[in-house]
């Protein structure tokens, strides 16, 4: 009879040879048999949110492009946009595509950046957690604007001096400085949604666009604006003369590039049952 001993990773594997026959007993050892610690298995955890534009340190045009994917609830995360000083200057939602819910989908934001921020940028996207409205899954991205050159856009609003009788589809133009851009007409439209300040208020402007109207895409093509609004756009509008002012506020903000003759106004998409009085 012969006896092979063999410890390894606290197991001791007796192996017994007897007249041709092979017999295996393995038993595992007590505390005092070894000093080995086990290793815990790590799992890498994929990150949710994935930015894939702009990289950190990039330089920026006036909106920011943000493109990535995401795997969040309900499909819907924030993004935000810091000064140098850490200060939020700039916040919004919106959804990534994706076919069903736990896969990635994409995602393509554009963030307007204010006039007077053109030092050192931070772009975060985040998801803002279910549980408990702490911030989860968040990605950071240092930027920089390429250039602080301006100039001006028009913005659209009715006004009780320059229009006494209150004619619902007489709209006047303000103008705003903003960084230079090449999309004049996403930055404008930000412009509207504004709102009038407090001295254009003083002065009789006036908005009939409701408050956190969000619009969620505006091209144009063969001379025609497409500009898609949420829901937000014709939440608890009364009346026939706010629509139609609401209406020529747009419309005649986008209508001031020449290459715009045409408006079409949509709400998630849907153009037939919106912005009725």
């Amino acid at each position: 009879m012969n006896f092979y001993l063999n410890r390894r990773a606290g197991i001791i594997s007796v192996l017994v040879i007897v007249i041709g026959f092979i017999v295996l007993y393995s038993q595992a050892t007590t505390p005092e048999d070894t000093n080995l610690t086990p290793t815990p298995s790590v799992s890498v955890r994929e990150a949710n949110i994935v930015v894939t534009s702009p990289k950190s340190g990039d330089s920026v045009s006036n909106p920011i492009t943000v493109t990535g994917k995401a795997r969040v609830f309900e499909n819907t995360f924030n993004y935000i946009l810091r000064d140098s000083f850490g200060k939020k200057i700039y916040e919004n939602f919106a959804m990534a595509d994706a076919p069903d819910a736990g896969l990635f989908g994409d995602f393509t934001v554009k963030i307007p950046v204010p006039l007077t921020a053109t030092d050192n940028l931070t772009v975060e996207v985040f998801e803002y957690s279910a549980k408990d409205g702490s911030v989860v899954n968040l990605v950071k991205v240092p930027v920089q604007i390429d250039s602080a050159k301006t100039s001006t856009v028009k913005a659209f609003f009715s006004s009780s001096k320059l229009d006494p009788q209150g004619l619902c589809t007489k709209v006047f133009p303000i103008e705003r400085n903003i960084l230079k851009t090449k999309e004049t007409a996403f930055i404008s439209l930000t412009e509207l949604l504004k709102g009038v300040t407090t001295a254009e208020k003083s002065s009789g402007y006036s908005t009939g666009i409701p408050e956190k109207v969000r619009f969620n895409s505006v091209s144009i093509k063969g001379g025609t604006a497409y500009v898609d609004f949420d829901e937000a756009l014709q939440y608890q509008i009364g009346g026939s003369c706010r629509v139609s002012a609401i209406r020529a506020q747009i419309t005649e903000t986008l209508k001031q590039f020449s290459s715009v003759k045409n408006v079409v106004i949509s709400i998630n998409g849907r153009t037939d049952d919106i912005l009725q009085p």
